[in-house]
């Protein structure tokens, strides 16, 4: 929870009471890099997760791991 709106726990109610809402927006990619080659990144004032088009669930997966492992306590501008 922490890696997409910067609270450690979700509010009482869970991911329905979250304000603003949870969203999933799409991450466009910057050439001549391609999207597997980008980490998800978020939104933590909007809740929004943004992903790459990444080329398989198994990639998403793997670059979804790495963001929240590293990321968790970071604070970048993207």
């Amino acid at each position: 929870m922490r890696f997409i709106t910067g609270s450690p726990t979700l509010p009482s109610g869970g991911l329905r009471r979250l304000n603003p809402r949870l969203t999933v927006v799409r991450k466009d990619a910057e050439a001549p890099l391609a999207p597997d080659d980008f980490l998800p990144s978020v939104m933590t004032c909007a809740n929004y997760l943004k992903l790459p088009e990444y080329s398989s669930p198994d990639v998403l997966r793997r670059q979804l791991r790495v963001a929240l492992q590293e990321g968790q306590l970071s604070f970048l501008l993207s």
